[in-house]
Parts: C-alpha cells; structure tokens; sequence
C-alpha cells in the first residue's frame, strides 16, 4: 500500500495531558520530530490573468468495499504512527499506551480521477493515554482521508488532506488533495484538460504542442530556495506565453510547481479571468483582491489571497495601461534567478 507524506515510525515516549486536541497535537510533534517550515517559494504567485472555461463532468464508481477500505486505513495508520491500531470491535482486553482506536469511518464522496477514483472519508479515533492524571482513551477530533483507488488494480494510495479545505465541495477536496494542489483556487484550467496546473502540481500536462517547444533549466543550490533532502533541485520550464518554476523531488522523480507566470488566454482561474479579462471582470470575479503591498513586487496589479494573513498561495493579476490582465510578472530567467538568490538562506 502506498502512502504520501509518511510520518515517520516512532513508539509513544510520553504521558499525556490537556484537551482532547491538545494531546492529539502533542502525539503528531512526537511522532514526526521538529517539523520544518514550507519554504518561501511556497508562498508562490500564481502569475496570470485566467479562468474556468468549461465544466468538468464526473463519473462516481463504488471504488471499493467498505472493509477492504477500512483495512487500508488501519494498516496506513499502523506503519505511519508506529503503534497498534484497531476498530473498536477487535480491542485486545490488554491495551498499551499509545495504542489507537480507530472508531468511525464514514464515506463522504467519490470522484474519477481519470485513472483511478478518489474517495473522501471523514474518520474518528481515540488514542490511550494519560490526560489530566489519568490513563484513558481521549476521542480526537474528526479528521479527513482520501483513499485513491487506481484502476489498475494496485493497492490503494492513503492521502491526508493538508492544506486549507474550507468552502471546497467533497469533489474539489479529493481533487485537490489527490493532485497535489496546494490550493484549489490558486489554479489554471485549460479547456480539453481535466486536471489544472497550480502550486504543487506537475508541470508539462497542460501545454500542447502548440504553445511551442518547452525549455527546461536545473538550478543547483546556488540560485535555488532551501533544498530539502539531498539530490533535489529547482527546475525552470519555459514555453513562449508561459513560465513555471518547481521544485523537482529526487525521491519520486516529481517536479512540482511553486511559481507560475502566465500570459497565455487559453489558460483560465478556477472564477473564470483569463489574460484579456478586464480590470471590472477582475474585480467582479475576485471580490477580496487588492492591491496591497506583496512582497517586493510592483506596478499596477490585484492580489487575490484565499488564505488569511500574508502567508500561502496567491494569483497576481497584472494589468496593461488600458486596464486589461496581461500576465502577472514577466519573469525572465535572469530576474528570477536574482529572486532566488534574494531567497537564499
């Protein structure tokens, strides 16, 4: 069984005590060691002006039984915690601190995936340990799974949902989650595609050969933002009217974007705006945007943040004189290698 952002395997090492949320927050510390911060190329810029063109229909198969399902999710949860886990029905009479029980697991959606099906789960479980004094079984707090079902018959994928999920249906969720999205509304769509580009995903499965021969630049650690585990670089793929840079991970052999510049009209955000939409069309569509202070960035833009605070994903949407979205940045090779070497640490 495969499983994406693996915690590390460790024993439960210390007592528990607080709020319920309190101790489930203090076993993921122990459990995944001193976690480190997104790097700043994270707080990409989705460049563009773009929108959803069309509408992407999908089919919902049963992607597998319920018990085959809950036993993916009971062994995932066993090699990522490290402990003994189990449904309520299988309590050994002699239980162990640390051990998680695992208590409800109820299916919210299902989604084609193209080749393979997602499906979202929202699940509950106790873990025994100490809190307030006493040794106990503490309920946690609900959280949410995706199991992704290949077609191919292999075992199932066991993704946990990481970034902000809040206004998103069951579909965008799974969606979201199973490509890699770090936001589903910092994203471009491209009629014909059913999987978008956006911050986290792949890079080339949206261009055609029509948009012209892509060129790919590796940037060691002299250009690049932090480097995370040994043999990952920084790529930079260019096609005429689009520019995105990524983040390429040795380990799975998976380049995934951070910073996209966009003067493509074909390429479209998930509220419609294209490269050509007007500044009104810009502000109908996005509300919330604005044109504070990002960064070091400049000239006449909107921001659109769908995080709260300074921090996450954003779309800069860049106008020409005439107030029409033109792109967001104009990125050339040589001025985003001076932004990485602004981003070293």
């Amino acid at each position: 069984m495969k499983r994406r952002n693996d915690l590390p395997k460790s024993p439960f090492s210390t007592g528990l005590s607080g709020s319920a949320k309190e101790v489930e927050l203090r076993i993921k510390t122990i459990l995944k060691g001193k976690g480190k911060r997104p790097a700043i190329a994270l707080m990409a810029v989705v460049a563009l002006g773009i929108a959803l063109s069309g509408v992407v229909v999908a089919c919902y198969p049963s992607a597998s039984s319920d018990a085959l399902a809950a036993e993916t999710l009971r062994a995932a949860y066993e090699t990522d915690y490290g402990a003994r886990v189990y449904w309520g029905s299988e309590e050994p009479e002699e239980l162990q601190t640390g051990d998680i029980r695992l208590d409800t697991m109820d299916l919210v959606g299902e989604t084609d995936l193209g080749d393979s099906t997602g499906a979202l789960y929202t699940v509950t479980k106790s873990i025994y340990g100490q809190q307030n004094g006493e040794v106990r079984w503490v309920t946690m707090e609900p959280a949410m799974e995706v199991l992704v079902w290949p077609d191919s018959g292999e075992s199932a994928q066991l993704i946990t949902p990481n970034f902000n999920t809040q206004g998103l249906t069951p579909e965008q969720i799974i969606r979201q989650t199973a490509w890699g999205l770090l936001s589903w509304e910092v994203s471009l769509w491209r009629e014909g595609h059913d999987q978008p580009l956006g911050i986290g995903t792949e890079v080339s499965h949206i261009m055609e050969p029509a948009d012209g021969q892509e060129d790919i630049q590796v940037f060691g650690e002299a250009y690049a933002a932090p480097i995370y585990q040994e043999g990952d670089y920084y790529e930079l793929h260019s096609w005429q009217t689009l520019t995105v840079n990524c983040y390429h991970t040795q380990a799975d052999d998976r380049c995934s974007a951070n910073h996209i510049a966009c003067e493509d009209p074909d390429l479209v955000t998930p509220r419609g705006i294209h490269v050509g939409s007007t500044r009104e069309e810009v502000q109908a569509a996005y509300p919330e945007a604005n044109n504070d202070p990002f960064w070091d960035w400049q000239g006449d833009y909107l921001c659109y943040q769908p995080w709260e605070g300074d921090f996450g994903p954003a779309i800069l949407f860049v106008f020409q004189v005439r107030g029409e979205v033109y792109d967001i940045a104009r990125l050339k090779n040589e001025e985003l290698c001076q932004q990485f070497k602004a981003y070293k640490t």
